[in-house]
């Protein structure tokens, strides 16, 4: 065989087995991602779900911040000038509307007495004196004793003398109300908050002594955004607020009573008024509690992380708020009937920050997906693990 002929025929031997393998090459490439594509789409993503249940959901309200106010308070003020000679009262004390508290002494008020009772007298004698005399020109008038005229002028000075007792009888009792202002009283009833001054210290009239206040119910007016109040409409049910003492901002005095009690501590409240009304459009409303505090073991003063809870629950179906994640078209992640992961709409009604009541889109024992799903496309084929299913 000649020579070309062998080389045209090793050649083309050659390019007969590289298409082959070449081939075969593709041929298990096309093969492999098939059969890979296909392994990973039968093979579910395992996921965490749990089941719409049955709750109790205490509907609250959360606020940043809150600044407790007294329904009544006042301060005893001096209204005259002098030395506190004695407190009777100490801060926390109760005390009833007119109760003595202490004592100013002024030492100008006994001499001013005694001196109005000088010009009292004296005026007291000028009009007997004066009466007298004019009784007596009556008589003598009546005779043609004394004349007409003398009659008049001695009426006259009795009028005079009247008027001059009636206004020493007026100081007298002006200087007799001095002296009762040296007697401090409470202005209303309540508890005293705070001893402005010491027994030695002189004042002056106009000085405040001490704060009384009626802490029997306290009060606080916040602004709330429309969606947060209606979470514990209505408003005529009874409600709580749990203060923790630790969380108070600012004392504006100590109370003894409060110390004693432990955090945490729940007072019954209720909601005054919340303006506007809600059949009224508006974005935010402002809205005024009362808070019972009849221990008076609450402080005036601002406090922050305040959960204003409806004291009665509301029995409904419920799951996590965490797994809703569009609250505005409140949307949930599912498991179809063919095991892929989609979402559904679901109306919501009230929460309480953990749990969130279904009102329509799921019914009692369905299932949500509570996590796993970051990554994934809808329509993947999942495998839902139910919390609490054996």
């Amino acid at each position: 065989m000649p020579v070309k002929k062998i080389y045209f025929a090793a050649t083309f031997l050659i390019l007969v087995f590289s298409a082959a393998f070449i081939g075969y090459g593709v041929y298990l490439n096309t093969t492999s991602a098939s059969y890979i594509e296909t392994m990973l789409e039968s093979r579910a993503v395992s996921l965490s779900g749990v089941r719409v249940s049955y709750r109790d959901i205490y509907p609250e309200l959360r606020l940043d911040y809150i600044d407790l106010r007294a329904s009544m308070q006042a301060d005893v003020i001096t209204q005259i000038d002098g030395e506190i000679e004695e407190l009777y009262v100490t801060q926390g004390q109760k005390v009833e509307r007119e109760q003595p508290i202490g004592r100013i002494v002024n030492y100008d008020v006994p001499l001013s007495v005694s001196r109005a009772d000088t010009d009292v007298a004296r005026a007291e004698a000028s009009y007997l004196q004066a009466v007298s005399t004019a009784e007596r020109n009556q008589r003598l008038a009546a005779e043609d004793a004394v004349s007409i005229s003398e009659l008049e002028t001695s009426i006259s000075q009795m009028k005079a003398s009247k008027a001059e007792l009636d206004a020493a009888v007026i100081a007298r009792r002006q200087i007799e109300q001095q002296k009762g202002f040296q007697v401090l009283t409470a202005p209303l009833p309540g508890s005293v908050m705070i001893v402005y001054q010491q027994p030695g210290n002189y004042v002056g009239k106009g000085v405040p002594v001490a704060m009384i206040a009626d802490f029997s119910k306290l009060y606080f007016t916040v602004l709330v955004s429309d969606e947060k109040i209606r979470n514990i409409a209505p408003f005529d049910g009874n409600f709580t607020v749990p203060f923790d003492f630790a969380n108070m901002m600012g004392k504006v005095f100590d109370n003894a009573a409060m110390s004693s009690f432990g955090h945490d501590t729940a007072f019954d409240v209720k909601i005054l008024s919340v303006l506007p009304p809600l059949d009224e459009d508006a974005l935010v409303r402002s809205v005024t509690c009362e808070v019972d505090n009849s221990l008076d073991i609450l402080e005036i003063g601002m406090y922050n992380d305040i959960v204003v809870r409806k004291g009665t629950p509301k029995r409904t179906p419920a799951i996590p708020l965490s797994v809703v994640f569009d609250r505005d078209g409140s949307r949930v992640y599912v498991s179809d009937a063919n095991s892929n992961l989609a979402v559904r709409g679901i109306k919501t009604g009230v929460h309480d920050n953990e749990y969130v009541e279904v009102v329509e889109g799921l019914d009692e024992g369905d299932v949500v997906i509570l996590s796993g799903v970051e990554g994934l496309s809808l329509g993947a084929r999942v495998d839902v693990y139910v919390e609490g299913d054996l």
